[in-house]
């Protein structure tokens, strides 16, 4: 009798094992598991009998290969069994619309299965960026481009299921994943016709930590003796805070400036076995957070305290800690000192004498970048005449720091032989190497 009992609760075991493995236990969003989605377009426009729809279904996913692709299209046909994820149904009579439903079937025997309203009119499609983000990111799903075809069936709304348990409205709006895993987000459009819906799968990876750097400058150009103002920028595009620490005051965020010729001629890098002082600091940026963690105000002179001269510069930012010795490049920025020059200006820019009169040019000279000194100018006309105008010595013109521009004056004389007619007025400053001219018009009238 024993051995009867026992036989009699191994076959009840059994049984119940049985029934349980034919459950269909809930299906998490986890990797292992499949998502059936698609999209449809209808093809309005196409010169064909009856109502031709396009299907893809590749937006389904699964971690092994989906071998098979069931469609039951709602309209009382037979489903289609096919490999491909893309397929087109032709329906008979008026457009209408139909619960088009999509089952998969990967490589290792699961399924998914998905129904959704398909309305030949009236067309959901969005986009999601970033396309493969991480838990936690914002992503901006977009369904701006949806259309209906039919202008007395408007599209009154956007409703959105984000597949983790959370809906919202809008034609763009955000949203962010708290886990890892594959997601599938549904549109339903709202029109007074029906509400039909496309789906999509979205696989969101590991939250990340991503920080980006950037040097920024007050401008690009700088005469010299001029302040460059820079700051370093760290942006975190990632889904976690990212904290620095530093433990003396000699390590952190700071910069160097590099010549064109790649000389290094400006650094606030302390040297090594610098004196630092045990200085605690802590830098978190949160994400989507830009803080600026460091800012120079560079006064143009090298390490010995004397101007460098003009030309083209890099500042870099940069990340350093002082033990042990390490200096790490960030983000670069290119930048100009200009050098010192003049510029020549003169009024009027047209004139006209009559024969035995005589007419007066102002010279302005101006100070470009700093420029401090004598400018001295000289004048031509033509064309070289037998009888030409005649013209007066100019006066030269010194700029200083204190007063940055200055102006003479210049005289065309003529008399009664001087050919009418018209010339070019000349007029040429110098100053060491550098020369600038500019020119004027004299017409003589009889």
């Amino acid at each position: 009798m024993r051995q009867q009992s026992l036989f009699r609760d191994l076959i009840l075991i059994a049984l119940v094992l049985t029934s349980l493995s034919l459950v269909s236990l809930p299906k998490s969003h986890g990797a292992s598991s499949p998502l059936a989605a698609f999209t449809y377009e209808p093809c309005v426009a196409c010169a064909i009998p009856g109502n031709a729809v396009f299907f893809n279904g590749n937006w389904s996913t699964s971690t092994s290969s989906i071998v098979s692709y069931t469609w039951d299209f709602g309209d009382g046909s037979s489903p289609v069994k096919t490999n491909s994820s893309s397929v087109t149904h032709v329906y008979g009579g008026s457009p209408n619309q139909w619960i088009v439903t999509l089952k998969i079937q990967d490589s290792v025997g699961q399924t998914d299965t998905t129904s959704q309203l398909v309305l030949f009119h009236a067309v959901p499609r969005f986009t999601f960026q970033p396309t493969n983000p991480g838990a936690g990111r914002s992503i901006v799903f977009n369904a701006s481009t949806s259309i209906s075809y039919n202008t007395t069936n408007p599209i009154k709304g956007y409703e959105w299921s984000f597949g983790d348990g959370t809906s919202g409205s809008g034609v763009v709006i955000k949203h962010s994943y708290s886990a890892q895993g594959s997601y599938r987000i549904l549109l339903t459009l709202v029109t007074l016709s029906g509400n039909p819906s496309a789906s999509k799968t979205l696989t969101v990876g590991q939250a990340t930590s991503m920080i980006t750097y950037s040097v920024i400058t007050d401008k690009y150009s700088y005469a010299l003796d001029e302040t460059v103002h820079a700051e370093l920028n760290a942006t975190n595009q990632g889904t976690l805070p990212v904290t620095f620490n530093f433990t003396d005051s000699c390590s952190g965020f700071q910069f160097e400036i590099y010549s064109s010729t790649g000389n290094l001629v400006f650094t606030n890098v302390p040297p090594p076995f610098a004196p630092c002082a045990q200085v605690f600091t802590t830098i978190t940026i949160q994400p989507g957070q830009t803080a600026t963690v460091a800012s120079l105000d560079w006064k143009q002179v090298n390490m010995q305290g004397k101007q460098v001269p003009s030309g083209a510069y890099a500042i870099i930012g940069v990340i350093h800690y002082e033990s042990p010795y390490q200096t790490t490049r960030l983000a670069s920025k290119p930048i100009n000192i200009l050098p010192p020059d003049f510029q020549l200006s003169v009024n009027p820019a047209s004139l006209i004498i009559s024969r035995g009169s005589s007419g007066v040019f102002t010279i302005t000279v101006a100070s470009v970048n700093g420029f401090t000194g004598t400018v001295n100018l000289s004048a031509t006309i033509l064309p070289a005449l037998k009888h030409p105008p005649t013209l007066s010595s100019i006066a030269s013109v010194t700029l200083t720091s204190a007063s940055p521009s200055g102006t003479t004056t210049l005289t065309v004389a003529t008399n009664r032989s001087t050919n009418a007619g018209a010339y070019t007025l000349t007029i040429t400053g110098a100053s060491g190497t550098m020369t600038h001219s500019i020119s004027a018009r004299v017409t003589v009238t009889n």
